[in-house]
């Protein structure tokens, strides 16, 4: 008989001045496990994100985790030095997550696997990516240590020669199929799923102990092509899942784990995941079950103006709205892809507001510090959205290696964008520049959150005298 390979799935470290638990799990590592079982492995899971190890909650110098509404909330985080390229930011800088003992103490209880799998998330986040790599190659000595996700697929050859993995992965799974059908030869049986992946099985969620949400993914692509985003790089193809296999998913977590909250992490729910979305929430209507529906992926404006859409988001547990407005001025707009006009954003507040939905249920994202963009724009862009009853979120600009503005941000930023992907990150603000400084993207900040704070207060008042 033939010796089922192990493979042992590792979600790294996260380093950063902030980070937050908004329904963020490694969806594509996941993935990943469901299609490895399929073949034929034996799969284990790693969280160095876990909020709730009580080793590491209880440990000296660590600043505990916290659960949040709605099965979000803050990661336990240790202070470490502040990279130097980033040291003007001014802030502390912290590892999220586990402690490494006890991320030590959880590989060794382990069996010896055959293969370690890493994911990665932004650019900017790689020294958890070495950190979280360096601690697997001393504990498991010779077994070869796969990197793949979005830093791995946007950065290659940084990741090859930083990250301290045997191989990194940035094409398609069909590539990661032959090299596992290469590495462990007829023990490893290729699915339809690995090179059509619609044909993939759910995401292996269930890997995940005490899961607190679950993550949902109905399509895969977007239809546009925006200039600062990186979907199109990622997943330049359209995919739609199964509804009856995600429905299955979803009712495992519900019924097995006491789920009740959900996000949806599709790039383009209302347009490329639509018809699946329609019939999912159909299912979950049909079987009664009581969920919370989030959508912390902005939804494309246009779509939500539809009033049927509206009803049928409200009429399905959405709690959590996010849409995505990026700026208020036209010829931006335009510029940006079209997707919107500032008319369209009204009709859909307004849509959301006649289904049921409250202030504080939709919130809306506006780009700050793309390239030619002033501040003046984005705090118009914040008090139009405050005005419209939504609530402003800021979404800083961060540099994306082979977006269409990257070269623009390349040529503008006085730092090593295409060396150092440090400077990606948002919070240090690689763009700056005199009439659009560091110090201005915080007051545009504490501009939304006052704006939000105004409307929950205003919203607080009015309840209080419909009460009186």
């Amino acid at each position: 008989m033939i010796r089922k390979p192990t493979v042992l799935l590792i979600n790294p470290w996260i380093t950063d001045f902030a980070a937050y638990d908004l329904w963020a799990k490694p969806l594509g590592l996941l993935l990943l496990g469901a299609l490895l079982r399929e073949s034929g492995c034996r799969v284990f899971f790693v969280d160095c994100l876990d909020r709730h190890d009580p080793e590491t909650n209880g440990r000296e110098g660590v600043l505990p985790g916290r659960d949040d509404a709605f099965g979000t909330g803050k990661y336990p985080k240790m202070p470490i030095p502040v990279p130097e390229v980033l040291s003007d930011v001014g802030r502390p800088f912290f590892r999220y997550g586990l402690h490494p003992e006890s991320f030590r103490k959880k590989l060794s209880a382990l069996p010896k696997p055959d293969l370690v799998c890493v994911t990665s998330l932004m650019t900017y986040w790689y020294p958890g990516v070495q950190e979280t790599i360096a601690h697997i190659k001393d504990v498991f000595p010779g077994v070869p240590v796969w990197l793949g996700g979005i830093y791995a697929r946007l950065c290659p050859e940084h990741a090859r020669r930083r990250s301290g993995a045997d191989e990194v992965f940035s094409g398609p799974l069909s590539h990661t199929a032959t090299a596992l059908k290469a590495l462990f030869g007829e023990a490893f049986h290729e699915t339809p799923g690995w090179r059509t992946v619609a044909l993939a099985p759910p995401p292996a969620v269930d890997l995940v102990e005490n899961p607190g949400y679950g993550p949902v993914l109905l399509s895969l692509g977007c239809p546009y092509r925006c200039p600062y985003c990186a979907s199109s790089v990622l997943q330049p193809e359209k995919v739609c899942f199964s509804a009856r296999h995600l429905f299955q998913s979803l009712l495992g977590l519900y019924e097995q784990a006491g789920v009740r909250d959900f996000a949806f992490y599709d790039d383009a729910l209302l347009l490329t995941g639509g018809p699946v979305l329609r019939e999912l929430a159909e299912k979950v209507r049909r079987h009664g079950l009581s969920v919370r529906f989030h959508t912390p992926n902005a939804l494309h404006v246009n779509a939500v103006a539809d009033g049927g859409w509206s009803r049928l988001l409200f009429e399905s547990g959405f709690v959590t709205l996010r849409l995505g407005l990026e700026t208020t001025r036209s010829e931006r707009q335009k510029k940006w892809g079209g997707k919107t006009d500032l008319g369209t954003f009204f009709q859909a507040v307004e849509a959301l507001s006649r289904a049921g939905f409250s202030p504080e249920h939709i919130g809306v994202y506006l780009l700050a510090g793309v390239p030619d963009q002033s501040p003046e724009e984005v705090a118009e862009g914040i008090e139009i959205v405050r005005k419209a009853g939504a609530m402003p979120y800021m979404a800083e600009f961060s540099p994306i290696p082979g977006t269409a503005v990257w070269p623009k941000a390349v040529a503008l930023s006085a730092f090593p964008l295409e060396e150092e992907p440090l400077t990606h990150n948002n919070s240090f603000f690689a763009c700056r520049r005199p009439d659009f400084t560091l110090h201005d993207l915080d007051g545009l900040k504490r501009q939304a959150r006052e704006a939000r704070r105004s409307l929950k207060a205003a919203r607080t008042f009015a309840a209080g005298r419909e009460a009186g």
